[in-house]
């Protein structure tokens, strides 16, 4: 074991020592050959393991030095960081050389084949296997290069971390350089310091690939990281600069290109066929800094990747004739620049690159190019570049002076193959400052070109262009650099915004001089995205470009000689625009946007079309923020116009213009908005005169008036007349329009119409519109349906319309047809039409004065005759719409009523149900069930209640009308002629029409003047209110004829108002003068009804008087401070002439009810071929006349009168301070100019005009004869009389305030009544004979009947209205008195009738009917005196005992009292009785005492209420046919006994007890105490019959003269109480008693015999044409005269009202 250890301790010495000595052989071996074959001193300072340290190599020759500080073999195996398994690693390597002492380098691999190569040591195996195990490693590499520019200057470069690794497959061979750090300095040394030209700092990888059997340089690969140089001032100062292109510009011998040097080449071509076949170059973050120390000015350049790469495949087939005389071989160029960016000092960006790549490709067929760049961001301010720019020009300068300059301009060959070019720019910016013009900036974020130039048969090219966002921005701020806005928006200063633009583009040219094709050229251009913003400074910037561009538009006659001898060119475009915003921005007013959704324009030779998506104008009045949303067409809030579609299509060949508006058309207007459109258009005409001044400098000049000088043709050139033109057909199509125009702030009128259409052929023009609706403030007013307008030359329909007018002169003229499906009015509760009215009236002049310019000032053209109008309505509606709430209401108390009818109905069949339960189960029912049954039928009773609440208005939608006006077939026809045209033939038209109204001194001064000559028919005329079941209003075939003359007087300076129009900022508030006279009509019309009905009731007052409200809001009031002047008045002012209408049949209804929903309850006046004729002041009715009594009882259509052949006149006698017919000399005043009124009083403008009172005189004659057998007659029953009480009641009712106070917002004083303003009402009637019936039932069991043969009834009444006294203001009360009354009647009859049998159940008419006689007289004559006439002149009616108030004088009088009569009269006397105690027992008074026990079971009964012992719960109606129950319910047993009541009377007797005090008749009736002598009764020859039941014959009582006193005394005191005192006082003059001795055979007949004179014998006798009776009478007693009196005393008197309560005396001789 030991002696194996000294072996091996002895082997292990021995291979050290064989180590060391081979490391000193291998180091003199190595010295030895690099000096023999390097020329190169070689020094090894120590050797280690595997290891070298301090080599050192000096070159003699070339005086340089490299030393190694270590040098050694490692492997992969030792270090994982190394890539092959052999690796040579250096140390720090030191290299020092002298620029100067080299002599020049020759390059290491050429191209030329004049030198044998030798081949290489080592085979390809070999060196495959030897480059995959072999690598070189260096640490450290310090190069210093002496004297680089100057003796003075010293580059210094330090490389760190730099490898070479090898690699071959055998036919190649790669070698790869890294270097991981490179610094480099270049420096001079200067007298005072040392100054840095240059520094640069890198890292570095090299890749070179070898072909081993040629020997060549295959491809290149080069790549730099982290590059950074800076360069100074110095070194463009230096000579460094000017030596490089001295070098660089040194010609290179090449025989190829001496060759052909007198042929063109391209640039370039020749030092790309130097190249390897591939080259690769990448550098990556490149920094270069420009720095000026002087001026403390630096610039820095960084670039984060260059990569350059060549490709060139010479295997394949070249490019053939590339030229004329030349082919390409295939290649691929490809250059890319990324992440560059050059900064100012200031850390301002001047030139910002992302990225650009170009690239060129050569193919057998082609030759293709392309050019990228991203993100290039230039800023150039020219004060700040100004400064490196002087130092570029110096370099320029001094290196472009040490190259001569050629004489010879280079040419380029002319390319035959086919070529296609693309280039992508995006994301570009460039900002300019030139001086004091303002900056602007132009940038996009993409321009693309494809370009193509193809050679076939024919000059073929293609071009595509596309630009992506492109901005250019104007202002002080363009300069800034933005982010992209977001999309969408628009920056105020941006003048020019592309988003996306496209251009398409072919030019076929044909080859070859005979060619007969002409040349074609197509565009297709696609633009997204368009903003144009033109402003003042975009103008200046625009026109100064223009100006540093210097374009001049040539002479127009030089282009058109040009073009005159060029073939004939066919082109076709295709313009295409989407998203287009146009803006114009004027500094006081903001700015307006046209914004286009899609613009399309199809264009040629034939036709051209252009087609709009999505257009709208919108004013952006104040500019607040930095943007402005460019939305969708739809989504701008508050446009002035919008459309959604537009084409508009022109065939030159035919003059065709084709206008088609889409749905969408909307036109939103207002002063504001139109003064901003004003403003914007003036601004845009002055950028426009400034950018014609600068591309036609010349043809600015001044307008002046064409002169003959000016205008004259050239000598030699005769005038040549234009041909005329043919007239423009115009074709117009609108789907939906919508115009809303704001008047005010809150008020607009809005016009709708849907599918109109608008044609012009010639002279005619045509619209059409199926629907067309206008609004006023949001709310539809006024509908039309299938609108069709037609203007027409001629029309032979309307000649026929003219003949029935003879006086017409003009037989032909123009004619506007108007013909209209439907017309809808449709006015909302409480809506204030009249306001929004006027403001449009006032915008209207406004604007008329804005727009008038030099209109106004052109001599004045006699004005032509108007075109006819011819006007078809087939339907026509007027709504006034009702309150909502009011129309709820109703409906859900309908709906309460009979939810109310419905649940009873179940209650009802519960009971029912519970009965039969109780009598199947008995005791066994529990109480608790029975609730439980109640409650729930209670919980669903309201559930249905409010599911039929919720589906109120599902089936039936909800009432809305307040009044309903409805028209159907109108035709109206409006005729104008030349002999009413004009203002002088129209005043005498309403001279004519109006005799009565005066003119003033002055003449009369008309704004507006027309006449018209009318024709109209109208098939039905309609008005209801509300859901009424009968028409206000209804009118059946009608026709009118006449003439209508409209009016308006001039006013005065006093009488204009001013009107103010809010424009708001800049212009502020405008004033237009508006006229205050009203429009008057003057009319002569003569009309034809056949059916004239109207219905009113004062039920319909309370929708009445909203109708009213809303009438009211139709017209706005004058601005005349004076009271309004009430209806009547103002239809005097307005109206003035005659009216004729022939009606078949006329009806009034009067509703007798309070329920406006009645139908049957109605008074009914009827009007049979009735003459109407209305005229100032009259108003005449000719006709029959039947009024009838309408209820729904048995005694319905009863005509209690029936006047025949009936003329009633009612004349008008208007009560005024000056002339009631001068509506001339009205004149209305505005507020500022009142004049000065005494104080308490008010300027009333109409104090001459308005009528105080009115006259009211009613003539009704009957005397009139037609040949009718009729006589007046009048039929009435008792029920009647009961009706026409509620009827007086219902129509004297005092109306309620409707919709009036604050909560209404109604504080306006109420309006006066008709009624109050009469002051004096006189009636006439005059009737040959009269007949008038009453019956007592409609059996006709008893009645009276009152014939009359002659009759005259005049009576005369005041009224008064006495205010009520109080704080408190209340209505006035109405009292009206007779002044005076007067009747003359003659052969007066009255018979009492009644019929033997009863009433039957069908209530049918007896025609056996006994009429007996009761009175009768020859002549019958009443006047009465007022009672306010007497009170005026006491002492006249003291003074004058025969002033009656009332006066009876009956001449004549025969009255006979039967049995037959008593029974009769008591009966009548019955039944007005019974009816007077029901009436008063069932009135509301009977009730107030009506108790009801609180403690009574309810319906539903409670728990523990019902016992075993009580019977089951039943629920008790009230019936009126039988007795109820007492128990039942107290309500329906006190009605019952009530009823029962009408069959008793009892008469009561007060029993004297004591003795009373008599007063004495006579005496006490002739006291002095009268006040009032009130009725005066004198019977002139008067008899009266009585006749017993008993006993046959009969008592006559005659007197000669007899009179009937009433006297009303003061009051007196009787029994300690003040009483009044009324007295009787009869005087009968020759009273005689007489008796008959024996029966009359006309007693069986009923006949009556009254006394006559038979000689000188009174007998009782009647004298008959063919036979006479007398009969023996025996005088009982004579009185020549005798007295008697009656005094009547009341009770207590009072001052207000004195209750009479009755005590009778009755004293004689």
């Amino acid at each position: 074991m030991l002696v194996f250890c000294f072996a091996l301790l002895a082997l292990l010495l021995v291979a050290l020592g064989a180590l060391f000595i081979g490391r000193w052989l291998v180091v003199r071996l190595a010295t030895k050959w690099c000096q023999q074959k390097l020329q190169v001193e070689l020094k090894i300072g120590s050797f280690g393991f595997f290891e070298i340290h301090n080599v050192s190599l000096k070159f003699l020759q070339h005086q340089q030095t490299v030393e190694i500080d270590s040098l050694r073999i490692s492997s992969k195996l030792l270090s994982h960081d190394l890539p092959h398994y052999v690796a040579l690693c250096f140390g720090e390597v030191r290299i020092r050389t002298d620029l100067q002492r080299v002599s020049g380098l020759s390059a290491p691999f050429s191209r030329s084949t004049g030198v044998d190569q030798k081949e290489l040591p080592l085979s390809p195996s070999l060196l495959k296997i030897f480059c995959q195990l072999f690598s070189i490693h260096v640490e450290t590499i310090n190069i210093m290069v002496l004297k680089v520019a100057t003796s003075e200057s010293l580059w210094h470069i330090q490389i760190s971390g730099s490898s070479l690794l090898l690699d071959s497959d055998g036919k190649r061979l790669d070698c790869k350089m890294s270097l991981s750090k490179i610094n480099s300095k270049v420096l001079k040394s200067g007298q005072l310091e040392d100054t840095c030209l240059a520094e640069l700092s890198l890292t570095l990888n090299l890749c070179l690939e070898l072909g081993i059997s040629s020997r060549q340089l295959k491809a290149i690969t080069v790549g730099v990281w982290t590059h950074h140089a800076e360069l100074h001032e110095g070194l463009f100062h230096s000579q460094l600069l000017c030596q490089g292109p001295s070098l660089a510009l040194k010609p290179v011998p090449c025989p190829e290109v001496t060759e052909n040097l007198a042929e063109p080449t391209l640039p370039g071509l020749h030092l790309l066929q130097q190249l390897p076949e591939q080259v690769k170059v990448k550098m990556e973050g490149i920094n270069v800094v420009l720095s000026m120390n002087s001026q403390k000015r630096h610039l820095n350049w960084t670039l984060k990747l260059l990569h350059f790469l060549y490709h060139r495949d010479e295997d394949q087939l070249p490019l053939r004739s590339f030229t004329a005389n030349s082919d390409m071989a295939q290649m691929s160029i490809e250059l890319l620049l990324e992440d560059g960016l050059l900064l100012s000092q200031s850390r301002q960006r001047i030139v910002c690159l992302s990225s650009l790549k170009a690239s060129v490709q050569v193919t057998t067929i082609d030759l293709s190019a392309s050019v990228v760049l991203n993100t290039c961001i230039i800023h150039y301010r020219h004060q700040e570049f100004s400064h490196w720019l002087n130092m570029l020009e110096l370099e320029t300068q001094g290196s472009s002076s040490s190259v001569p300059k050629r004489k010879k301009k280079r040419t380029f060959p002319q390319i035959l193959a086919p070529i296609i070019f693309s280039t992508s720019v995006s994301n570009v910016n460039i900002s300019i400052q030139l001086g004091d013009t303002p900056p602007f900036a132009l940038g996009f974020n993409s321009i693309s070109v494809d370009y193509q130039h193809l050679r076939p048969q024919s000059i073929h090219q293609r071009g595509v262009l596309t630009v992506d966002h492109l901005c250019w921005r104007v202002g002080s701020d363009s300069h800034i650099q933005r982010a992209p806005h977001p999309p969408n928006m628009h920056v105020w200063g941006e003048a020019l915004v592309l988003d996306s633009f496209t251009l398409q583009g072919s030019y076929n040219q044909p080859l070859g001089l005979s060619s007969t094709q002409s040349d074609t050229l197509f565009l297709d251009c696609t633009i997204r995205g368009l903003q144009v913003e033109a402003s003042d400074t975009c103008a200046q910037c625009l026109s100064r470009i223009l100006s540093l561009m210097g374009l001049q538009s040539e002479s127009p006659a030089v282009s058109r000689e040009a073009s005159s001898g060029e073939s004939v060119l066919l082109w076709k475009v295709d313009l295409k625009v989407e998203d287009m915003n146009l803006f114009t921005l004027s500094a006081p007013v903001g700015a307006s946007e046209v914004r286009l959704d899609t613009l399309t324009v199809l264009g040629s030779a034939e036709t051209s079309t252009v087609g709009i998506q999505g257009l709208v104008l919108a004013l952006v009045k104040s500019i607040t923020e930095k943007m402005q949303p460019c939305c969708k067409a739809p989504d701008i809030p508050t446009p002035v116009l919008s459309l959604s579609m537009l084409s508009v299509t022109y065939h030159s060949s035919i003059r065709s213009l084709e206008v088609q508006c889409g749905a969408g058309l909307t036109l939103l207007w207002s002063p504001p908005d139109h003064m901003y459109l004003y403003q914007h258009v003036l601004a845009t005409l002055q950028c426009r005169d400034l950018l014609r001044a600068t591309l036609f400098p010349e043809t600015v000049l001044p307008l002046a008036p064409e002169t003959p000088e000016t205008t004259s043709e050239p000598e030699g050139r005769p005038f040549e007349p234009s041909p005329p033109k043919r007239p423009l057909n115009l074709t117009l199509e609108v789907s939906t329009a919508k115009l809303t125009a704001f008047v005010a702030e809150d008020k607009f009128i809005t016009l709708a119409a849907e599918s109109v259409s608008l044609s012009r052929h010639g002279g005619s023009l045509q619209a059409y519109c199926p629907e067309l609706a206008a609004g006023f403030d949001g709310n539809s007013i006024f509908n039309f349906k299938e609108v069709e307008v037609q203007l027409l030359p001629e029309l032979e329909e309307m000649i026929l319309h003219r003949n029935p007018f003879p006086v017409l002169q003009t037989l032909r003229n123009s004619v506007w047809l108007l013909s209209l499906g439907s017309v809808s009015v449709e006015f909302p509760y409480q809506y204030d039409f009249s306001r929004t009215l006027d403001e449009a009236v006032g915008v209207q002049k406004w604007l008329k004065g804005l727009h008038r310019g030099t209109h106004a000032q052109a001599s004045p053209s006699p004005a032509l005759l108007p075109p006819d109008l011819l006007l078809k309505v087939q339907h026509f509606s007027w709504v006034f719409l009702d309150d909502i709430f009011e129309v709820k209401l109703r409906d859900n108390y309908e709906l309460m009523k009979d939810e109310s009818k419905e649940s009873a109905k179940r209650l009802q069949l519960l009971d029912a149900k519970v009965a039969a339960l109780r009598k199947q189960h008995g005791e066994l029912l529990p109480a608790r069930k029975i609730e439980e049954l109640y409650a729930s039928l209670e919980r669903k009773n309201i559930e249905i209640y409010i599911q039929r609440s919720r589906r109120l208005y599902g089936n039936t939608p909800m009432r809305r009308a307040l009044l309903t006006w409805s028209l159907a077939g109108l035709e109206l026809v409006a005729l104008a002629d030349a002999s009413f045209h004009g203002p002088e033939r129209v005043l005498e038209q309403v001279r004519e029409l109006d005799p009565g109204s005066p003119f003033t001194a002055e003449g009369v001064d008309l704004v507006i003047q027309w006449c018209r000559m009318l024709k109209c028919n109208v098939k039905t005329f309609l008005v209801r209110i509300r859901d009424y079941p009968r028409y206000l209003f209804e009118i059946r075939d009608w026709r009118l004829t006449g003439r209508l003359v409209g009016t308006e007087q001039s006013g005065q300076p006093c009488s204009r108002r001013r009107q103010i129009l809010h424009l708001g900022l800049p212009w502020g508030d405008v004033a237009v003068e508006r006229n205050m006279p009203p429009l008057k009509f003057y009319h002569d019309f003569r009309s034809e009804i056949f059916q004239y009905t109207v219905v009113w009731g004062p039920c319909w007052d309370p929708a009445w008087t909203l109708i009213g409200q809303s009438v009211d809001l139709l017209t706005k009031p004058s601005a005349d401070p004076s009271p309004p002047l009430p209806w009547w008045d103002k239809s005097r002012l307005l109206f003035h002439g005659d009216w004729h209408m022939d009606i078949e049949q006329a009806n009034l209804h009067q509703l007798a009810t309070e329920d406006p929903y009645n139908t049957t309850e109605n008074m009914h006046w009827e009007w049979s071929h009735l003459s109407f004729h209305w005229k100032p002041g009259q108003f005449v009715f000719k006709g029959d006349l039947d009024v009838n009594v309408r209820t729904a009882s048995k005694y319905d259509d009863c005509c209690f009168l029936h006047l025949p052949d009936l003329c009633m006149t009612l004349d008008l006698q208007w009560l005024c301070h000056g002339n009631p017919h001068d509506h001339h000399s009205v004149t209305l005043r505005a507020p500022e100019f009142l004049p000065e009124v005494p104080l308490g009083q008010f300027h009333d403008s109409y104090r001459a005009f308005r009528s105080e009172n009115l006259n009211l005189s009613i003539e009704m004659d009957l005397t009139r004869h037609s040949g009718s057998i009729s006589q007046p007659r009048i039929l009435l029953y008792s029920s009647t009389l009961r009706w026409m009480q509620n009827f007086w009641a219902t129509w004297t009712s005092v109306t309620r305030p409707i919709c009036r106070g604050k909560l209404f917002n109604n504080l306006k004083p109420s309006k006066k009544k008709l009624g109050q303003h009469y002051k004096q009402l006189s009636y006439t009637a005059l009737f040959p004979q009269l007949q008038v019936h009453y019956w007592a039932s409609f059996a006709q069991q008893r009645g009276i009947q009152i014939e009359c043969s002659q009759g005259h009834v005049f009576t005369r009444g005041t009224q008064r209205l006495i205010s009520q006294a109080g704080t408190v203001i209340r209505r006035l009360i109405s009292d009206w008195s007779v002044t005076q009354m007067v009747s003359d009647l003659c052969q007066v009859t009255v018979h009492l009738m009644a019929s033997p049998t009863e009433e039957n159940a069908d209530h049918c008419l007896d025609p056996l009917i006994t009429k007996t006689h009761l009175l009768s007289l020859s002549s019958l004559t009443y006047q009465r005196h007022s009672n306010r006439m007497a009170e005026e002149e006491p002492s006249t009616r003291d003074a004058d005992p025969a002033f009656h108030t009332h006066q009876l004088h009956l001449v004549d009088l025969r009255a006979s009292w039967t049995t037959t009569n008593r029974d009769i009269a008591f009966g009548l006397y019955d039944g007005y009785k019974k009816a007077a105690v029901l009436k008063r027992n069932l009135s509301t008074e009977a009730l107030k005492g009506l108790k009801i026990d609180p403690q009574m079971p309810a319906k539903k009964p409670k728990r523990g209420v019902l016992t075993s012992a009580q019977a089951p719960h039943r629920v008790n109606t009230p019936s009126f046919s039988g007795q109820p129950d007492k128990g039942s319910s107290g309500g329906a047993y006190m009605l019952q006994k009530l009823i029962e009541e009408t069959d008793r009377f009892v008469v009561f007797t007060e029993e004297e007890s004591g003795v009373s005090d008599q007063l004495c008749g006579i005496a006490a009736c002739q006291t002095d105490d009268i006040y009032n002598r009130n009725c005066l009764i004198e019977l002139v020859n008067c008899q009266m019959v009585l006749r017993g039941a008993e006993t046959e014959g009969c008592v006559i009582v005659s007197a000669a003269k007899a009179q009937l006193l009433q006297c009303q005394h003061h009051p007196a005191w009787y029994g300690d109480t003040l009483k009044q005192k009324t007295s009787w006082t009869c005087l009968l003059d020759g009273m005689q008693y007489f008796a008959t001795t024996e029966s009359s055979p006309s007693e069986q007949d009923g006949r009556q015999l009254w006394l006559e004179v038979l000689g000188a014998h009174i007998v009782l006798g009647m004298v008959h044409p063919k036979m006479s009776y007398w009969i023996q009478l025996h005088l009982i007693r004579t009185k020549v005269i005798t007295p008697f009196a009656m005094l009547l005393n009341g009770g207590k008197a009072d001052p207000s009202s004195l209750l009479p309560g009755w005590c009778f005396l009755l004293q004689g001789p």
